[in-house]
């Protein structure tokens, strides 16, 4: 199973020109429309009007100003559920410089989405569109599946401890030990180009290192499906959901407890600290009290008091007095949403770090949990 997001890579491309239109109209803003079309004609007005698009279609867009201003920057950026895929702009002084505003014509300006492969099906693209940096608005638009695709339907769900050697659920079950391996396993009817994606959610917060999702390349009907999860640090106490997605709509929510489990916390409370040299692989190798100029990837991690839920978490690398640096910053991190029972960060320095004395700290949003200093000898 494999995830789904960077199967594809869009380019937005964007031109701007004037053409006949409506008259123009006194509103305070020059936003009249934005369509999405299969085509633009010249003047980037739309050509062929769409709500929906295949998977290998260009995906264009017609944003209208009324009449022809002489400054601004038209912007679109084209979101994949809430992540940004592509993005481009255009300056509409360079059409319209020079020109009298004329009653009667209008600014248009054409946006395309070009893509090396299939866009994944689904409602879950948007386009936000904007006047030199101000909203204009946010318009939906959805990739269907491709013509010869059969319908997608979800059939059946099961939770079980695992799955016999014909991949039948075994241990039927909701309720679960902290160190149980979830099986999410179904039956479905899945059209070509269907994705399917199961996330976890524990005390109300999507564990993000367990969310996978499979894209099917042929139509299937009763196929069974399975993905499985066991957070790290195992499965705190409480009940938690295996939520299923089908191009992106939810078609399942499935709850289950476990009863022997730590309790899920979101606050980080730190136990031990240590230095790590690098293993040549780019993991954490001997622990060392100190660096020396040499060493080009340094880790430093942390164990924590109880598996956590970790949210916020920044990491920031200093140099306090090394070289000609005083109090610099050198380098920051981030650590994505998920259960840990240890967290580490790591610093790759071409050229190594010259002697010093430096300090990595971790934070919490803005609370400083743990900061410890250390010296490259």
């Amino acid at each position: 199973m494999k995830n789904l997001h960077g199967s594809f890579l869009p380019v937005l491309a964007a031109i701007l020109m004037w053409g006949a239109a409506g008259a123009a109209s006194g509103d305070e803003s020059p936003f009249k429309s934005a369509t999405f079309c299969h085509g633009l004609l010249d003047s980037q007005a739309p050509k062929d009007k769409a709500e929906a698009f295949y998977p290998d279609e260009t995906i264009y867009l017609s944003v209208e100003l009324k009449g022809r201003p002489k400054t601004g920057k038209v912007a679109t950026q084209f979101l994949f559920r809430d992540n940004v895929i592509a993005e481009a702009e255009v300056d509409v002084a360079a059409v319209n410089k020079g020109i009298l505003l004329s009653a009667g014509q209008n600014t248009f300006a054409g946006f395309n989405l070009t893509h090396d492969q299939p866009l994944p099906v689904g409602d879950c693209y948007s386009a936000v569109v904007t006047l030199d940096g101000q909203p204009l608005g946010t318009f939906p638009f959805r990739v269907s599946p491709p013509k010869d695709a059969i319908v997608s339907e979800l059939k059946s769900v099961t939770l079980s401890k695992g799955l016999d050697d014909k991949n039948q659920p075994v241990d039927v079950t909701r309720e679960f030990d902290t160190k149980d391996k979830v099986v999410f396993s179904g039956i479905a009817d899945l059209g070509l180009g269907t994705w399917i994606e199961v996330g976890w959610v524990l005390g109300g917060m999507t564990d993000s290192e367990g969310t996978r999702s499979i894209t099917l390349k042929e139509n299937k009907t009763g196929c069974p499906f399975r993905f499985s999860f066991i957070p790290n640090g195992g499965w705190p106490a409480g009940t938690h959901e295996a939520v299923l997605l089908m191009n992106g709509r939810e078609v399942s929510r499935e709850k289950f407890t476990i009863k022997n489990g730590p309790a899920l916390t979101q606050t980080v409370e730190t136990t031990s600290f240590k230095l790590s040299s690098d293993d040549g692989r780019g993991g954490p190798g001997t622990t060392v009290s100190a660096f020396t100029p040499q060493d080009k990837v340094l880790h430093a991690g942390w164990e924590l008091k109880q598996p956590t839920m970790v949210k916020g978490i920044r990491f920031v690398w200093t140099a306090i007095e090394a070289g000609s640096a005083k109090d610099q910053v050198i380098a920051t991190a981030t650590i994505p949403s998920t259960i840990h029972q240890s967290i580490s960060t790591t610093l790759k320095a071409k050229n190594g770090l010259p002697k010093g004395k430096f300090k990595v700290e971790l934070f919490q949003d803005e609370r400083l949990v743990d900061g410890r200093t250390f010296e490259v000898k």
